[in-house]
């Protein structure tokens, strides 16, 4: 598995350092619409303003293989994770890193002047924490389940210059405990064993409009709540078995989703439902 960049994170400087120390690859579209298929994202927290962006995130974080690491977070900036699905109660909160073993957090300590407060989640001893000073914590569902993280630690410091192996190991900590995701010779052999309904390819049709938003985002919607019955699409136990055979991936088609949705009938209505979806236009 890989590290990864936010395409936002990637045009600056701070993104430009993980490439060139860690070897991070930077997206090339917007992660919400085209996230990778798993290992480590690093994503700005300014990107997770945003409630639905946020959400996203989680959502793509959780699944096995899969980690999202949240750098260079300031005050305000993680609001939006008292609303996820089991809320975050981290917050920012100064502080002076006081380390006496080798390691990234000894490197960084000097220039790292904030910890991450909170209950939920956990921290490594070693990893994640300066005595009992938290600069990194994160949340899991369970041991093969993805990892969603926080940082404050400056990771695109010069002090790490000769330093690259430390950062790349750190780093490597977050895919080493993400879960292990399904290899592709099985999921190969689940899609061969299901063929969508139409009521399946409503479901991709609606992920494919909505561009990246969860399906609780997509539902709430006023203009999907007139065109489609809902109730008759029991959307969260199809959404279930459509992750489960590849054809859709977090709030996202896979390709084997999307290539399913463009031999169907509904591949029509695709481009103006997007439009309907972006503009509440009817």
């Amino acid at each position: 598995m890989s590290f990864y960049l936010s395409s936002a994170l990637a045009s600056n400087r701070k993104g430009r350092f993980l490439q060139t120390i860690a070897g991070a690859e930077a997206l090339e579209s917007d992660w919400r619409i085209a996230p990778p298929d798993s290992g480590l994202l690093m994503v700005q927290a300014e990107e997770l303003i945003d409630n639905e962006a946020c959400q996203n995130l989680h959502q793509w974080a959780m699944q096995a293989g899969c980690a999202a690491l949240i750098i260079d977070p300031q005050t305000g900036q993680l609001d939006t994770l008292e609303q996820l699905p089991s809320a975050l109660d981290w917050t920012i909160a100064p502080a002076t890193l006081s380390v006496q073993e080798s390691g990234l957090t000894a490197i960084l300590s000097s220039e790292t002047n904030q910890a991450i407060v909170g209950f939920a989640g956990s921290a490594d001893h070693r990893q994640h924490m300066a005595g009992d000073v938290v600069h990194t914590r994160y949340v899991r569902k369970h041991s093969n389940s993805g990892l969603f993280a926080v940082t404050t630690l400056p990771l695109w410091s010069l002090n790490l210059l000769d330093h690259a192996e430390v950062l790349v190991s750190w780093l490597n900590w977050f895919i080493d405990h993400a879960g292990v995701a399904n290899s592709i010779a099985d999921e190969k052999t689940e899609l061969a064993e299901y063929s969508p309904d139409k009521y399946d390819l409503v479901v991709l049709l609606l992920l494919y409009a909505g561009n990246g938003r969860g399906l609780d985002v997509i539902v709430a919607n006023d203009t999907v709540k007139l065109l489609f019955d809902l109730n008759s699409l029991d959307i969260n136990k199809r959404s279930e078995v459509l992750q489960q055979y590849g054809f859709i991936k977090g709030s996202n088609l896979t390709e084997t989703g999307k290539s399913a949705l463009q031999l169907s009938q509904y591949w029509a209505y695709a481009s103006l439902l997007s439009e309907q979806l972006n503009t509440g236009a009817l």
